[in-house]
């Protein structure tokens, strides 16, 4: 035999070597199919848009899209094979795994509205759409859609401020300012059919109670119609250097006639070097409110005081009175004026709840905080921060 022909076992080794080249060949072929194939079902899935996810039947993500990721800020390879149960609060997994549960026990479609709190702590409205998926042996799939609806209910949270909003204007023009002009409306005539009967005593009590009518009704009208434009962008707003000592002083000489009416002591214990850099005018509805409110809650004989502290950068002002105080569940309404119901005064006087709004806005819009502070039948500390001028 010729040196350079083949033995049978080199025959059957070349085989061998064509077989597992063959079987390489195929292998690479299969995987370049599977890798076309996620490639071709991922930009299917990218597509959609919104976060889609596949999972097994015990919950663990098999196939995502990129949105997915984005929503809970991770990489694909720290989501595939995982539940992400350890990158949620207790509560939300165990809302998402009995959802998943149960869909796949049952296949019935599932549509829930859920919060996300996603890493870095922020927390998500997401809208959930889970379905069941039977393969060609029978296994379970599980397969989502997540719709963040996180700035539909702002929206939506925002439309139903505005209707209350809404509700609260036409609650005042329909009732508050009503009110006050049927007592003017009905003094008044009662003055003019009877004035030769009615005693002196007796007309100068219905006198001071058309004034004090009227008076109210300005600040309403007022507060409605810097309410209107603070709500349009109308409102102006221009800062200055005053000194809070007299322009406290001024809202306090306007406002003494109407705490003459229930005998009210009114003083003002501020310093007069106390400069701060406010919008004046929106400063005036703020005092003129808080001190109307203070008169309107205060027993006949009371008194009310506006004093005023310097602190670091700011101005710490009080209103106190030692009037009938406010409910405890009732301070954190006060400023809302979705939440907000009138109540009478001591002397039956009407009020819309407007006003404090309208305090909490202004104050704001200058940098200032407001709160209040009070006790049933032991009076109430209506407190708020202006800044301090700086030269």
């Amino acid at each position: 035999m010729a040196n350079n022909s083949f033995t049978y076992q080199e025959l059957e080794n070349q085989i061998v070597e064509l077989k597992r080249q063959n079987e390489i060949l195929k292998l690479h072929s299969f995987i370049q199919k599977e890798k076309r194939r996620e490639y071709y079902y991922t930009s299917i899935l990218n597509n959609i848009g919104d976060p889609v996810f596949v999972k097994d039947d015990q919950s663990r993500l098999l196939m995502v899209n990129d949105a997915f990721c984005e929503i809970f800020n991770l990489q694909r390879e720290q989501i595939i094979g995982k539940t992400l149960s350890e990158d949620v609060s207790p509560e939300e997994r165990d809302i998402f795994l009995k959802i998943d549960k149960q869909v796949l026990e049952n296949g019935i479609e599932n549509i829930n509205e859920e919060t996300l709190t996603v890493r870095g702590g922020e927390t998500r409205i997401i809208s959930t759409k889970k379905t069941r998926f039977l393969d060609a042996d029978n296994k379970k799939y599980l397969v989502g859609v997540i719709h963040d609806i996180t700035d539909r209910k702002k929206t939506e949270n925002s439309l139903k401020e505005l209707i209350a909003t809404k509700d609260k204007l036409f609650s005042i023009v329909a009732h508050d300012l009503r009110s006050p002009f049927n007592s003017i409306i009905g003094f008044s005539e009662l003055l003019i059919e009877n004035s030769n009967d009615i005693l002196l005593e007796d007309s100068e009590q219905y006198i001071k109670i058309i004034n004090s009518s009227a008076k109210n009704t300005l600040i309403l009208l007022d507060n409605l119609l810097n309410w209107a434009k603070s709500q349009t962008g109308q409102l102006s707003f221009n800062p200055e250097k005053i000194l809070f000592s007299e322009v406290a002083q001024e809202i306090i000489t306007l406002s003494k006639n109407i705490a003459k009416s229930k005998n009210i002591a009114l003083e003002c214990s501020c310093t007069d070097n106390l400069e701060i850099y406010v919008d004046v005018n929106m400063l005036n509805t703020v005092l003129r409110n808080l001190i109307s409110n203070a008169i309107k809650f205060t027993n006949v004989g009371g008194h009310i005081k506006v004093s005023a502290a310097s602190k670091q950068d700011h101005v710490e002002i009080t209103i106190s009175d030692n009037g009938i105080g406010i409910p405890k569940e009732k301070c954190n309404e006060l400023f809302s004026i979705a939440s907000n119901t009138t109540t009478l005064g001591t002397a039956d006087e009407n009020g819309s709840g407007l006003g404090l709004v309208l305090c909490k806005e202004f104050i704001q819009k200058n940098n200032g905080d407001i709160w209040v502070e009070s006790e049933e039948n032991k009076g109430s500390n209506f407190i708020f921060t202006l800044p301090i001028y700086k030269s």
